[in-house]
């Protein structure tokens, strides 16, 4: 490889690929796969890390290397901790682990990239999130993108046990779930306090949050699975002044304390028809408070149906509707107000 030698050698040992038969112990069998290449970190600053792995990870993928040990070192584990957060936001890495004492696993973490057609799937979720909010007239930064998929790859993950989304086809997700988020960023004022109830995969707080770090955001969800990736999450962005609950709605009005309640605005995404969502969102809103409704294309009979709850909460109702471009999917962002 010619990222070996323009490194002199000093970051990369190329191994032979294991053919002796291993000895089965539940340490070997964590790795599952043979290591085709090693990359020696442990001498390197932390700072260098990012764009050493990055070209080291592009450089095995053209020589059809797939799986590889990255040595870090044991140290205090600063080095570890870079390197597992490059790895994390890296949409070319397939999984990863700690290495096994017995092999090799001298500070080293065991990582497996994706193999062909993989990768191309990742570009095309942030071709489909970059080039469709440009259509909406609402563009967004790489890096904020590099976040919606980060916890993309998570709710793949998540999902075979967790019951995140329907949604497993990784445009669609893009579309359906990051990019319909888009259009309620700029509809919250600055420094809002707001609750996501029934946010599930984290859907529309979590990326909400991304584009929007000012507000002061908590999320609910009644399935423990779900509260749980919810803190998950929040712990693998690294996101401030965000926070989430194992809560039903229902319950979480009659709590004492007022913890849950005075919120400057409630979000939901397809959680349930207006009438019910302003009775259990009402107790729990502040002073002028709204409720954001994030729904399909809306139909008249629902909006007549709740029209009664509407008028006796006092609120007005504002609606917005839009497509989403690739798709063409219809949505609407209902607002109730007063």
């Amino acid at each position: 490889m010619d990222f070996l030698q323009s490194r002199q050698g000093s970051l990369v040992h190329k191994t032979n690929k294991m053919k002796k038969k291993r000895k089965h112990s539940r340490e070997e069998e964590a790795i599952r796969v043979p290591i085709e290449d090693v990359l020696d970190l442990h001498t390197f600053q932390a700072k260098e890390v990012p764009g050493l792995l990055e070209e080291y990870i592009d450089a095995c993928l053209k020589e059809d290397i797939f799986s590889v040990r990255i040595i870090h070192g044991k140290g205090q584990g600063v080095l570890k901790k870079r390197v597992c957060e490059v790895l994390k936001k890296n949409r070319l890495v397939g999984s990863f682990s700690e290495a096994p004492g017995n092999a090799g696993g001298w500070g080293a973490t065991i990582v497996v990239l994706k193999k062909e057609g993989q990768g191309q799937e990742w570009e095309r979720f942030f071709k489909t999130v970059e080039e469709g909010a440009d259509l909406m007239g609402l563009p967004i930064g790489r890096g904020q993108v590099e976040q919606f998929a980060l916890h993309a790859k998570e709710i793949l993950e998540w999902n075979q046990f967790a019951n995140l989304t329907a949604i497993t086809e990784l445009e669609e997700l893009a579309e359906k779930q990051f990019l319909d988020v888009v259009p309620l960023a700029g509809l919250i004022p600055t420094g809002y306090r707001v609750l996501d109830i029934g946010s599930g995969g984290g859907f529309p707080g979590i990326p909400l949050k991304v584009l929007r770090p000012d507000l002061d955001m908590v999320l609910i969800d009644g399935a423990r699975k779900k509260a749980n990736f919810l803190k998950h999450m929040i712990r693998t962005l690294g996101m401030k002044g965000i926070k989430a609950y194992h809560r039903r709605v229902e319950e979480v009005k009659d709590e004492e304390g007022g913890s849950f309640k005075g919120y400057d605005i409630i979000i939901s995404k397809a959680v349930a028809r207006l009438d019910k969502l302003v009775g259990v969102c009402e107790p729990l809103l502040g002073c002028g408070g709204r409720i954001v409704a994030m729904k399909g294309k809306l139909t008249s009979e629902e909006e007549l149906c709740a029209k009664r709850a509407i008028e006796a909460g006092g609120f007005s109702i504002e609606r917005s509707e839009y497509q989403l471009p690739s798709s063409g999917v219809e949505r609407s962002i209902v607002v109730l107000r007063r």
